[in-house]
């Protein structure tokens, strides 16, 4: 009579296989990892390791970016968009958390509107939604435009702070002959930066002289080549959207932009100088 083999007997075999398996996977797994080669002697991180290549079906040397690597390197790119920016000495270390609260209740809901925009830049970038914010002088407007300049550069997002003036300034400079650079160039640059940073807009009354039209005739094109890009601009202004058409003269269709352009943001900041508000920490 035939004896079946027992069950137990049977999975114990089973089991058995399953376990050269996985053994087998794991020792291919292990030939397949990472190898570090040395570590950092600051951080303790890789700096260099070596990665199998499945192709070649052998090691290769790579180097590794430790922690102290990537915040010099995030150094190194955050001070260059700084420098490139041409925000002012006064704002470069301005942000949300040093800012003085408790003073205007205008300006801490702007504060806050303001830090939820940075929250959802690539947003506020892909749907080119900028900002326009006024008030009396001195109420801080500058500060808070300047912290959301800050904080985009802390995301390494390129940013200009500029205003009509220095773009004036700027352009003619181009006219020199010994000029490297072409007005072309600087119009280039203010329109394709990722957002652009209008300080003061309506300083100037315009008049009809031919060199008021000029500038208003610049003032138009970046604001609609921008407006045509989808990209972002910040405006700050000691007058409202009405005004700046009424009071300063400026032409109705560049506003027109503005108004498309910054609808759903436009801020409003009252109350006393915001300067002569706050005393010096001593």
């Amino acid at each position: 009579m035939r004896k079946e083999k027992s069950t137990e007997v049977e999975n114990l075999g089973v089991q058995n296989i399953r376990n050269d398996d996985k053994k087998h996977e794991y020792e291919q797994n292990e030939y397949k990892r990472d190898k570090i080669i040395f570590n950092c002697k600051t951080c303790g991180e890789p700096t260099l390791k070596e990665i199998f290549n499945e192709e070649l079906r052998r090691y290769y040397e790579v180097h590794a970016f430790c922690r102290c690597e990537r915040e010099a390197e995030f150094k190194r790119k955050f001070n260059n968009l700084m420098n490139n920016s041409l925000l002012g000495e006064r704002y470069k270390n301005v942000n949300f958390e040093n800012s003085k609260k408790n003073i205007n209740t205008t300006f801490d809901s702007a504060l806050e509107r303001l830090k939820k925009y940075c929250e959802n830049h690539h947003k506020m970038l892909e749907n080119g939604i900028g900002i326009y914010i006024y008030g009396n002088v001195g109420t801080g407007k500058t500060h808070l435009t300047a912290c959301v300049a800050n904080e985009l550069m802390k995301e390494l997002i390129p940013v200009f702070f500029t205003n009509l003036s220095q773009i004036s300034k700027s352009i003619k400079s181009t006219f020199n002959k010994n000029s490297s650079k072409t007005e072309k160039d600087l119009m280039e640059k203010l329109v394709a930066v990722k957002f652009l940073f209008f300080d003061d807009l309506g300083t100037e009354i315009f008049t009809k002289n031919q060199e008021d039209n000029w500038l208003q005739g610049i003032l138009f094109d970046i604001v609609n080549l921008r407006y045509n890009l989808k990209l972002p601009t910040i405006f700050s202004s000691n007058y409202s959207l009405n005004n700046l058409i009424n009071d300063r003269k400026i032409s109705e269709r560049t506003v027109d932009r503005i108004v498309e352009m910054t609808a759903s943001n436009v801020i409003k900041i009252t109350g006393e100088s915001f300067r002569s508000m706050i005393k010096p920490d001593l």
